[in-house]
């Protein structure tokens, strides 16, 4: 897989999540029965285009292993356990949190990963970037530094992927919030876009500069 993705992309480097490269952005996790989850992920919508980013789904968030998630991650702090599925295929945009964010795919992806502390005056340069290929079944989960966004299909099937994050985190901000700092779109969601991306074109501040990577399958 690695080496095919490779030759159809030439222009980045794509790594994988054994290299010690990824550490600086992420951790691979180990949970133990996920079964149960499994199959209630792929249970939840496929969009025929685009993704589709659900913050809370009951349904995941009664699971045995989003309680686990709680405790044993995020410290026994109230969480929300939500989806984000489709396709798409462009790098787009950046965002970070100032907490950490547990990924876990049905499917493979590449994730392009940067590191907040290298912004500057909230621009930062695609070519800064690392692309990583995430395995069908792996969970991870990225630190508060960890600029990223969407996943990048690797099949026509596209990807379903739970996301766990602190209880709140993307919900909409009050207006004296959202005055404070013109990256903020949301409750702890800073994001810069390409000028390429519908974000772009939604109001979003344009601060991801050069090419705007595209993984092509």
């Amino acid at each position: 897989m690695l080496e095919l993705l490779q030759k159809k992309n030439p222009t980045y480097h794509i790594y994988q999540v054994t290299d010690p490269e990824f550490d600086q952005y992420a951790k691979v996790l180990t949970l133990s029965d996920t079964d149960a989850a499994l199959a209630a992920l792929k249970a939840t919508p496929m969009p025929k285009q685009d993704n589709e980013y659900v913050a809370s789904d009951k349904t995941l968030e009664q699971l045995a292993l989003s309680t686990t998630i709680q405790n044993k991650l995020f410290g026994g702090l109230p969480i929300q356990v939500g989806y984000c599925n489709g396709h798409t295929s462009k790098m787009n945009c950046l965002e970070w949190h100032q907490t950490p964010e547990l990924n876990w795919f049905t499917n493979d992806v590449v994730l392009f990963f940067g590191d907040v502390r290298e912004m500057r005056n909230n621009q930062y340069q695609t070519s800064d970037t690392k692309a990583f290929l995430i395995p069908a079944n792996t969970m991870i989960l990225l630190y508060g530094t960890t600029l990223h966004y969407a996943p990048c299909q690797v099949t026509a099937q596209g990807y379903r992927c739970l996301v766990a994050l602190i209880k709140g985190v993307n919900s909409m901000l009050n207006d004296d919030a959202n005055q404070a700092q013109s990256t903020l779109l949301a409750t702890d969601k800073w994001l810069i876009a390409h000028a390429e991306s519908h974000e772009a074109n939604e109001g979003a501040v344009v601060g991801l500069l050069g090419t705007n990577y595209e993984v092509k399958i």
